[in-house]
Parts: structure tokens; C-alpha cells; sequence
């Protein structure tokens, strides 16, 4: 879950995020290639694409937060990579998959093990819950538990 990751950068970008009208679809931080990475990726909230010059705005004003942050809420020494999620966009809130349930997004799973013969599965969401993912596959329904779910991307 986005707030569990780093609540002190959340409530960094958050104003900034409400002020130009973004939606913060994930945020993480690890290691690439030994240099730690803050990773923001951000979009419109109404199925729109989110602008290069919107990124670009955006990127600006959390640099000059966290520059004028009295306590930096990412210590050490990172590189801050602001993004879009992309069309393909991983899915892993369950907010992500009612976005793309509304949306009318097809979207491909990955599962840990193989159910009825196959590890993927592409389709359209019927249902979310919180036990469990409804996909509509060749005009035919299909259930699967999170716990059975390794990956979820849109399909494009």
C-alpha cells in the first residue's frame, strides 16, 4: 500500500498532488544499481494522459519541497524519478483495479501456479473485493484470489 511505504514523503507531495489536480499512483523506494531511487509515478484522475509539461511542473515544485523540507523524509542520498505509470500500468491496490474496471481496461494477470492449464489471463474485470477478482475471459467468468494473483498489469 502507497501510505504504509513512506508517510513522511506523502505528506510531503500530497498538497502538491492536490494542488495541480494529480493522482499519485505509486510510490516506492529501493535500491537500482546501488544508488537508492525514490520513485513517484503520478496521472490524471480521470482516465486522461498526464502531460510531459505536467510531469515537468509537478517535478519542480516536489524538488523544491523536499529542498525546503525542515526534515528530509527520505535520508541519505537518492535520485527522485518522477513518471507516468504508463498504459500498461502495474495493478497493485485494489483502487488500481476499480481504476481499470471503470475505464473498461482489459487487463492480463500472472498467477503463482497454473489454474485450469494456465499461469495468465487476459480479460475484462467484472469484480473487485476484497477476497477476491472477477475477470470476464472469452465471454466466460473467472475467479481468482489475490493470494493466487503474482502480477496484474492493463493489457494493451
Amino acid at each position: 500500500m502507497v501510505q504504509a511505504k513512506n508517510q513522511a514523503l506523502i505528506d510531503l507531495v500530497q498538497p502538491i498532488i492536490d494542488e495541480q489536480g494529480l493522482l499519485l499512483w505509486d510510490l516506492s523506494i529501493k535500491k537500482v544499481a546501488g544508488q537508492k531511487t525514490v520513485e513517484l509515478l503520478v496521472d490524471l484522475p480521470a482516465h486522461e494522459n498526464i502531460s510531459m509539461a505536467q510531469i515537468t511542473t509537478f517535478t519542480q515544485a516536489v524538488n523544491e519541497a523536499l529542498d525546503g523540507a525542515a526534515v528530509d523524509p527520505v535520508p541519505g542520498e537518492y535520485m527522485l524519478d518522477i513518471a507516468s505509470p504508463g498504459m500498461d500500468r502495474s495493478l497493485n491496490e485494489p483502487w488500481h483495479f476499480a481504476w481499470a474496471k471503470e475505464a473498461g481496461n482489459p487487463i492480463t494477470i500472472a498467477l503463482f501456479a497454473a489454474k485450469d492449464g494456465q499461469k495468465k489471463w487476459t480479460g475484462l474485470i467484472k469484480a473487485v473485493d476484497e477476497k477476491q477478482l472477477v475477470l470476464t475471459v472469452d465471454g466466460e467468468d473467472k475467479s481468482f484470489s489475490w493470494d493466487e494473483i503474482a502480477k496484474a498489469v492493463v493489457s494493451i
